[in-house]
């Protein structure tokens, strides 16, 4: 279970604007990222991106089965360095039959997640950072992320 904000009377690490993601150009291996500043803040301290960013592949993971559904959440650091994490794979089958969920993963430390990208395979698998997001096959959905990272997993 992950909850970005803190407890004490420190600050947290939360992104405070819409990251708008979308599927990236060229390889198609990752997303883009608007023109517009997405504001975050990493331990209390404020950043903002300056520059859109066309195409950054999700950078961790293993190759993710034929016929599951993973996330994969998308971060930034106070560098403005973009990195993403990998979370479980999950059968699409159990997920069906609603004997599993599409849990969010954690997100690295000193980081601010900004959104998710869902993938979902059917017959195929994907590799992170080489597999492009609209191969055939591979099914992705976009999530914006605001004040954290969600606590209740996904259904579906």
């Amino acid at each position: 279970m992950s909850n970005n904000l803190s407890d004490g009377a420190r600050g947290g690490t939360v992104c405070v604007t819409k990251g708008a993601l979308a599927i990236g150009d060229g390889a198609k291996t990752g997303v883009a990222v608007p023109t517009t500043a997405i504001h975050y803040g990493i331990d209390g301290i404020a950043y903002a991106t300056t520059t859109a960013a066309t195409n950054k592949p999700l950078s961790a993971g293993v190759v993710q089965p034929a016929d599951t559904t993973c996330l994969y959440l998308i971060m930034v650091d106070s560098n403005v360095a973009f990195t993403s994490v990998q979370g479980r794979p999950a059968l699409n089958a159990k997920l069906v039959a609603l004997a599993d969920v599409v849990e969010w993963p954690e997100p690295s430390a000193n980081k601010c997640c900004i959104g998710a990208v869902k993938i979902k395979t059917v017959a195929v698998t994907f590799t992170p950072g080489t597999t492009a997001l609209d191969a055939s096959g591979v099914t992705a959905t976009y999530y914006n992320i605001v004040g954290g990272v969600p606590i209740k997993p996904l259904a579906a």
